[in-house]
């Protein structure tokens, strides 16, 4: 029985979530609050503005109005006309309304137009001019109290809502953190305790599983993956005591073991002459391809279509990486193995991919996610056929359907990991657990050479060749192999 990760976020989850949806009501809670407490105090500051600019409306017509008595008393001595710099002075005092008094309504304005006509007025009619802009003033006084008390009132009404909210939340906080803390101890502690004691059990060598009858609903998958751990411990307590009693099946498979290793020195055997037969093809293979190569030369130059000219320029690239192919057979046949270069890894699966894509069906898609600039000192033409290889398999396997074929490579210190992978069936079974050896090809018309050339390369270079199936599906090939890139860096230096 194979175990993932899920069941252990869903225990994670339930022992964490009555926790987290407290701190969520108290945190929503907490910032309605605070918001509802800043919104008030922003409307009060603005109401107190409102209050000062209604005083200072109130001192200057209190100041003019002063003034116009003033004169109505100099009238009354004997004077015969009243002064113009009081009411120069009264003028001035009413333009600062719009300014100091806030703004100016319907009212206000068209008591301060019919006070302006008083004082102009006042010139031939004092004494009754002046009369009437002392009651339009005193009835604007008057005006202007009520408005300031309406305002006091609103005011008052307000803070008593405040003051309210505030004590309200006094009461709800310790409420919210006395649920937390029940929240805690019916969700969390005592979830805990409860497996603790399970746990001892199982160290006593109980392995009876929990009843589920009466278990809360959000409880139940915790104590339904204990049980299906005790039911695993059992099976392994099972399979030990089987093991224990057999010898004889393990004499049996290192008796297997023997026959296998003989047939693998047969297959070595078959090898070695494929190996010659190889370099013997190699030889006869090279002066034709040098004569397409130069006939797909010259029909280059005479060529005027740039993209058909790209094109003979990728084949006459991957006819001269088979001529050096041929050339590393027979140097093989000679034990001279190839060696190693600067490669530009990002440039050499860019023009791979480049060249692929006219190879792998149509309805394939094929990707690149290659870290730019990467580098390292490896045989380039080893290189390139163990990506061809690589993803000539992933193209074979999506033949028959649509599906999508990842190149990817990254370098993590001395060493580089090229990954090729696609969503197509996977590998066989019995490839994945019996592993990659030559000739053991699982599909139609397959030689089994294709893997068994990269795990060549790969262990000639100490570096490995692994393939793993992908969930739901999908297959991947990772070829990791030694590359210091600052050896690279140096040497381009």
């Amino acid at each position: 029985m194979a175990y993932s990760k899920t069941p252990a976020a869903s225990m994670k989850s339930l022992l964490l979530r009555p926790a987290q949806t407290v701190a969520l009501v108290f945190a929503v809670t907490l910032t309605l609050a605070l918001s509802a407490l800043t919104l008030s105090t922003w409307f009060d500051l603005k109401r107190v503005e409102t209050i000062r600019a209604r005083e200072n409306r109130t001192y200057l017509l209190q100041e003019s109005a002063t003034l116009i008595e003033e004169e109505q008393l100099r009238l009354a001595s004997g004077a015969t006309a009243p002064l113009q710099t009081n009411l120069d002075k009264v003028r001035s005092l009413l333009a600062e309304l719009p300014a100091r008094g806030g703004p100016i309504g319907t009212f206000t304005r068209e008591k301060m137009e019919e006070l302006d006509r008083l004082l102009a007025q006042s010139r031939s009619q004092p004494v009754t001019a002046l009369a009437a802009a002392e009651s339009l003033l005193n009835r604007m006084l008057q005006r202007e109290n009520e408005v300031q008390s309406d305002l006091l009132d609103s005011v008052r009404r307000d803070t008593l809502v405040e003051w309210r909210l505030a004590l309200a939340a006094l009461v709800v906080f310790p409420c919210l953190v006395v649920l937390a803390l029940w929240a805690l101890r019916e969700r969390i502690f005592r979830p805990i305790d409860d497996l603790r004691a399970f746990l001892s059990r199982l160290a006593e060598g109980q392995f009876v599983p929990v009843s589920l009858r009466g278990i809360d609903p959000m409880l139940r998958p915790l104590f339904e993956n204990y049980n299906q751990m005790v039911t695993r411990l059992e099976q392994l307590e099972q399979a030990n005591r089987k093991r224990t009693s057999s010898l004889e099946e393990e004499v049996r498979a290192a008796t297997q073991t023997l026959l296998r290793q003989q047939q693998t020195l047969m297959r070595a055997e078959r090898l070695a002459a494929a190996g010659e037969v190889s370099a013997s093809l190699a030889h006869e293979l090279r002066n034709p391809i040098a004569g397409m190569l130069v006939t797909l030369a010259n029909l280059r130059k005479e060529l005027g279509e740039p993209e058909l000219g790209e094109r003979i320029d990728l084949v006459i690239s991957e006819l001269q990486r088979m001529t050096r192919l041929l050339n590393g057979l027979l140097q093989q046949s000679s034990h001279l193995p190839e060696p190693r270069r600067d490669v530009a890894v990002d440039s050499l699966i860019q023009e791979l991919a480049t060249l692929l894509r006219y190879q792998v069906p149509a309805q394939v898609e094929l990707l690149t996610t290659v870290r730019p600039g990467l580098r390292c000192r490896l045989p380039e033409d080893g290189l390139r056929q163990a990506v061809v290889n690589l993803v000539s398999n992933s193209a074979e396997a999506l033949r028959d359907g649509a599906g999508t074929i990842s190149i990817g490579a990254e370098c993590d210190g001395a060493r580089m990991r090229l990954q090729v992978s696609d969503d197509g069936p996977g590998f066989p079974h019995e490839l994945v657990s019996g592993g990659i050896r030559p000739y053991a090809s699982f599909r139609e018309n397959g030689t089994g050479l294709g893997l068994a050339i990269v795990k060549r390369f790969a262990s000639d270079l100490g570096g490995e060749l692994r393939i793993a199936n992908r969930e739901p599906h999908g297959a991947v090939a990772t070829l990791t192999l030694p590359c210091d890139d600052r050896d690279a860096a140096a040497d381009r230096g």
